[in-house]
């Protein structure tokens, strides 16, 4: 028996194409991006899902570490998987979320979720650096600002990869996993330029955590 596709939901964007807490982070960053860069390339993945995805690729592969461009590893079937250690599963398995966000034709509806799984690879990239153990149930802000660990985080991360870190979470990561309310019934809190800005700082953030523990050295699996 055919089966009718189901209703679509009704899906108005936010007010502005990328806001103005995902432009601030961007712009913290030494990413040399524009929003109006950022806002270009989620209109290309909108428009062509597999050119749009290349060239962010492009942009990825700028940023150094492990993200979309090297996260996966081919394994036959025009399938991929995890290029990655299984003990660093935690840290990169979130990007492999994002990827397969990304790929599903609605990047409106899949927005919040590329922004709460990119900012799940800071959040185990925070607890890797300052040996947290993995299952701390705790906010990002608790894991960086709590009265016991404040003292060791400032003396090892510089005051803009801070300030980043806390607006992340004040604004983006907090919104992400715990905000529904809203004033308009069917718009989103978050844009498709807002996912891909906050993708690339959250790559961003990852490479200042990891590099400096010498993960990108032993991160691939043989």
């Amino acid at each position: 028996m055919k089966r009718n596709k189901l209703p679509k939901l009704k899906s108005d964007p936010p007010e502005k194409p990328i806001s103005d807490k995902v432009a601030f982070l961007v712009e913290k960053t030494d990413l040399n991006l524009t929003s109006a860069q950022i806002i270009k390339l989620s209109k290309a993945i909108q428009a062509n899902w597999v050119q749009g995805y290349y060239d962010l690729i492009e942009v990825d592969k700028n940023i150094s570490g492990v993200g979309l461009h090297n996260v996966h590893r081919p394994v036959g079937n025009n399938e991929m998987s995890g290029n990655y250690r299984i003990e660093f599963r935690p840290q990169f398995r979130p990007i492999q979320y994002v990827y397969q966000k990304l790929s599903y034709d609605n990047l409106e509806w899949t927005a919040r979720d590329i922004v709460s799984n990119s900012c799940l690879h800071v959040e185990y990239a925070i607890k890797l650096r300052f040996n947290i153990p993995e299952n701390i149930n705790e906010s990002l802000g608790q894991l960086l600002f709590s009265e016991k660990r404040r003292q060791n985080v400032e003396g090892e991360l510089n005051s803009n990869l801070l300030l980043v870190l806390k607006e992340l979470n004040r604004f983006v990561y907090r919104e992400a996993k715990h905000t529904i309310e809203h004033t308009k019934l069917d718009s989103h809190n978050f844009s498709p330029a807002d996912a891909i800005g906050v993708y690339l700082v959250c790559r961003w953030i990852g490479v200042k955590l990891l590099e400096p523990i010498g993960i990108f050295d032993r991160w691939m699996r043989s």
